[in-house]
């Protein structure tokens, strides 16, 4: 009883000090290291939501790939500090950085990504982080696995899938960007990907944990799907209205909202019941503050809007 009181204790020490890495990481590339600083509102949720993203995303392809147990995924929160090393790079060579998304000529954005940004004009700082990561992947999933073949795939699908996934500049808002999928979108560009990232780190976190959260669902199947599908209607029906009288949504903006939406609701429902996931109710508490602070920022922020 007591290792498994300690046990969940370390849970929640280690997932928060990944987000006091993670926010320290994004307020010193965007307010200390920048060359102007653009440390606001959404930058923050922008970012943040991006690199928890990658963080699950890489925790998924841990348990599916190399078959690491659940209740280990904690400890790769000890190897976020390497998202400091352009941050360090930056200080030592007193460089001010803006790190950004990879776009363009789809032969020179796979050059940049297999030579690990070395030769980018604007992300060669990021050259010694994926080096680092590139060589901590190799390693852990060979300890992790005892397998060359699921090592090889941990790498493929994981460090240089994050890398497109993450790293190519996939959606923007039409038609004032460059990337490869222009959205039709009521929001600026932080904003909507803010709700971009924070939907794909939604998404990521449920494949990694699915089985807990199928075991969550099966606990109280009816309630909770009677739950479900209430909040993505009345989320709908709320959006339409606002559509009808106040700002004409795209359809981009339905769906985000509505999971922004239905994640509040049912993040709070698991606060409440409390999970089996790790930390308890701690995730849903941060994802339910999440979504509070960007349907708050939302409401309350000024020129959000194209």
């Amino acid at each position: 009883m007591k290792n498994e009181k300690f046990s969940k204790i370390a849970e929640i020490l280690l997932f928060t000090f990944l987000f006091i890495v993670i926010f320290s990481r994004v307020y010193l590339e965007t307010a200390v290291f920048a060359k102007r600083s653009y440390f606001a509102y959404f930058v923050v949720t922008h970012h943040c939501s991006w690199f928890t993203f990658v963080f699950f995303y890489f925790a998924l392809c841990a348990r599916y790939i190399l078959g690491l147990k659940a209740e280990k995924i904690k400890y790769l929160a000890l190897f976020s500090p390497v998202i400091f090393i352009p941050i360090i790079h930056a200080w030592i060579e007193e460089t001010p950085i803006k790190l950004q998304y990879l776009r363009g000529d789809f032969s020179k954005v796979l050059f940049d990504i297999f030579t690990l940004y070395k030769f980018s004009e604007q992300d060669s700082f990021f050259f010694f982080e994926m080096l680092a990561l590139l060589v901590i992947f190799a390693v852990l999933s060979y300890i992790v696995s005892r397998s060359v073949l699921r090592t090889l795939a941990s790498i493929i699908v994981g460090f240089y899938g994050s890398m497109f996934l993450a790293g190519l500049q996939l959606f923007g808002v039409y038609p004032r960007t460059k990337a490869y999928f222009p959205i039709h979108t009521i929001f600026k560009n932080h904003v909507f990907l803010s709700l971009v990232y924070f939907t794909a780190m939604i998404l990521a976190f449920s494949i990694c944990f699915l089985p807990e959260i199928i075991t969550l669902f099966k606990r109280d199947l009816k309630p909770l799907l009677i739950t479900l599908a209430a909040t993505v209607l009345g989320a709908l029906v709320i959006l339409f209205g606002i559509s009808l009288n106040f700002k004409p949504l795209n359809a981009a903006d339905f769906i985000l909202l509505t999971i922004l939406f239905t994640t509040l609701v049912m993040s709070a429902i698991f606060c409440k019941k409390g999970t089996n996931l790790p930390g308890n109710r701690f995730f849903p508490v941060v994802f339910s503050a999440v979504s509070l602070i960007l349907i708050i920022g939302i409401i309350l922020t000024k020129r959000i809007f194209v």
